[in-house]
């Protein structure tokens, strides 16, 4: 399989240390960094191919406790991590209709270790740039991909200024690029979730509850949701998630995000006297799985993989999660020189991706949301239910909302409705 890319540009900032390595990573945000030091750490020669130069921005901030573990493993000092990011302790949904905000709890805000954390990702990112050259790996900014081939060993990637190098083994990184699944045509759009976020961020946001900056809180509008996820420095990510029957003919961005911010009242008059401490930003057709791949030395981690939906913040947790498990596969696959275990790896990602995807697809329909978020009835268990795949564990089968997805619905399921037939309309 060749892979040809038409983003690259003219000229790579420098060139690589060696002709050969045992791994190419292409990509350096979190799940490149994190899988490049992994493999370095085992023995490997690794070379990270990032097409920008940290610290670069991107979305994605908040994190989810079962990622907690991979960060430990990395080497990421707590201490570091409480000095420059934001504690987590939950997730909070408002309904501005009903008034009502229901807390589902991680930790306790006076606990002095958080369960998570909301990240400032040009730190964080960089961070883990640090982390994986401290491993070992060679990293290479400014230098995008133009062509790599997979299919045998050695695989080639040649870069945009036509230089090239050599490897054992490729793991695409890229991001939303997905650059070897859409080579394969292996990418499927999701349009039954958010088409479009607008989001910006705020400064000395007022806070409307107790100990509010201690969790990542979503109100509920007709049309969409809104995020708010406090950032170190008292600085507010705010954004806004739009379906298709949400957005407004004629308007600008930063007017899009007005209106849909005003059918919750009560954070619209917080919002009002503030002002926007960066430009407004636009996400759209952010959706997408991607097929397994069918070349034999290559993998894909994070978002290289797919993209749900931003209303559970399973990218980043997901990006780490795959950085650990691909890093160990590409190694046994190594020793044992068997494809197997990239097969476990891809089966094991997709599993934890359908359960999220089975979730999402579910926040979109509104009577599932107010059963599984609102309810006044809800069982003590399924609340617990709830709140585990908020934390990010969606491998676990003992959870009866884990273990019904693949059901066509989830009436056998204590608690929770039937999903519609219908498509979700956006």
């Amino acid at each position: 399989m060749v892979v040809i890319f038409s983003n690259a540009s003219e000229n790579a900032a420098m060139k690589p240390q060696y002709s050969h390595y045992n791994v190419i990573v292409i990509g350096g945000g979190p799940a490149g960094s994190a899988t490049g030091t992994f493999l370095a750490r085992r023995g490997y020669r690794v070379l990270i191919l990032e097409a920008l130069r940290h610290p670069r921005h991107h979305i994605g901030e908040s994190m989810l406790p079962a990622g907690m573990p991979v960060l430990a493993e990395l080497g990421l000092d707590m201490t570091v991590m409480l000095q420059h990011h934001q504690p987590k302790y939950g997730a909070r949904f408002f309904d501005p209709q009903s008034r009502r905000l229901e807390t589902f709890a991680f930790g306790l805000p006076s606990d002095p270790i958080p369960p998570t954390f909301n990240v400032n990702r040009e730190e964080f990112d960089t961070q883990l740039k640090h982390t994986a050259i401290s491993n070992g790996c060679e990293f290479m900014e400014d230098a995008p991909v133009a062509q790599a081939e997979a299919d045998r060993q050695p695989i080639r990637v040649t870069l945009a200024d036509g230089s090239w190098v050599t490897a054992d083994f490729l793991v695409d990184a890229s991001g939303a690029a997905a650059k070897l699944a859409r080579q394969q045509d292996g990418v499927e759009m999701l349009p039954d979730f958010g088409r479009l976020a607008i989001y910006t961020y705020f400064s000395g946001l007022p806070t409307a509850h107790a100990h509010e900056r201690a969790y990542l809180t979503m109100h509920l509008i007709e049309h969409g949701w809104i995020w708010l996820i406090p950032l170190p420095g008292d600085i507010t990510s705010v954004g806004v998630v739009l379906k298709r029957t949400g957005l407004r003919s004629g308007l600008s961005p930063q007017q899009q995000f007005a209106a849909a911010i005003e059918e919750s009242s009560t954070l619209a008059q917080r919002l009002r006297p503030l002002e926007a401490q960066q430009p407004y930003r636009v996400c759209a057709g952010y959706s997408y799985r991607c097929r397994p791949l069918t070349c034999r030395y290559g993998l894909t981690v994070g978002d290289a993989g797919g993209f749900l939906d931003p209303i559970f913040s399973s990218g980043l947790f997901l990006a780490l999660i795959s950085a650990q498990r691909g890093a160990q596969a590409v190694a046994e696959s190594f020793s044992g020189n068997s494809p197997e275990p990239l097969q476990r790896h891809r089966q094991f990602m997709a599993d934890g991706l359908r359960v999220f995807e089975s979730f999402v697809r579910r926040f979109y329909q509104r009577d599932l949301v107010r059963n599984l978020f609102f309810s006044r009835h809800q069982p003590p268990p399924m609340r617990s239910a709830v709140t585990s795949i908020l934390a990010g564990r969606v491998w676990d089968q003992n959870n009866p909302l884990v273990a019904a997805v693949g059901r066509s619905d989830w009436s056998s399921t204590p608690g929770i409705p039937a999903a519609t037939p219908t498509t979700v309309s956006t």
